[in-house]
């Protein structure tokens, strides 16, 4: 049994420090999360969603939504310092686009704005959800969520599009990569990429099958251009290579050369 005690107060430990730092990070989170999380229950529900949502992740907190003041629990809800309660369905687009300003200027597009006004289309939350925010991906795209209103044909044609321009996109960034490792100057492609890559993931929000599929040939060619200079530069690491090759074998020769020299020397003497 003394042999079990170590492993266990060590276990024991860790949860301790775990729950501490769970606490530590709600309270740094402010009054809005430190406040719902004691009061338990449906109040609590927010937090936990939120604490496995990509804002978390990425540091937003309550406020950066809802506004109001998380340093001051008597201030936190207070209109005069922002704060706003959970937006009406006709109005989460604009309450999400505070931040997501293209998203949301492509799904105004959308026939999904349009359905959304009448009180039956799909709104951001609808796929990401509200405080348990999904991270934005492809996989989003999927028959189980889009049959629930229509069926899945666009989204398929939609998503076939996406993904063979990702997967090209990602192939070039990798190389890019590579080719930063090597000594490159690839930083004009990287943020070229980068702004194609952001421009086509806005794209998702029109549902606009024509354009999309258009956007993402556009985006081929791009990525084919690109590559072309990448071509320029893998040439040139090839060149740099054969000089430095050369370069050694020569210094080798020499040093050969030199050492039968030396040794010629010796034995004269």
């Amino acid at each position: 049994m003394g042999y079990l005690r170590i492993p266990l107060i060590g276990i024991l430990l860790l949860l301790g420090v775990a729950h501490a730092e769970e606490k530590s990070d709600r309270k740094n989170a402010g009054v809005c999360v430190s406040c719902h999380t004691d009061l338990g229950g449906k109040m609590a529900e927010p937090v936990m969603l939120w604490e496995r949502s990509i804002h978390h992740q990425m540091g937003n907190n309550c406020e950066g939504c809802h506004g109001g003041d998380p340093t001051d629990p008597t201030e936190a809800m207070n209109p005069e310092k922002g704060f706003v309660g959970a937006p009406k369905p006709d109005q989460v687009s604009a309450f999400c686009g505070k931040c997501h300003v293209g998203v949301v200027e492509n799904y105004r597009k959308s026939p999904h704005y349009a359905a959304s006004l009448e009180g039956k289309g799909p709104n951001c939350v609808t796929c990401h959800r509200s405080h348990d925010v999904q991270r934005a991906s492809f996989d989003l795209i999927n028959e189980t969520l889009c049959s629930q209103c229509h069926s899945f044909e666009n989204g398929q044609k939609m998503k076939r599009a996406f993904v063979s321009a990702e997967i090209a996109l990602k192939e070039a960034n990798a190389e890019l990569t590579h080719l930063d490792q090597r000594g490159m100057p690839v930083k004009r492609l990287e943020e070229k990429l980068f702004a194609m890559r952001n421009s086509l993931h806005q794209m998702t929000h029109t549902l606009d099958v024509p354009e999309i599929e258009g956007k993402t040939r556009t985006v081929l060619g791009e990525v084919g251009e690109m590559r072309k200079e990448m071509d320029d530069f893998y040439r040139r690491i090839h060149r740099r290579w054969w000089i430095g090759a050369g370069i050694a074998g020569f210094l080798i020769v020499l040093i050969f050369t030199l050492i039968r020299l030396l040794k010629t020397y010796e034995e004269e003497e």
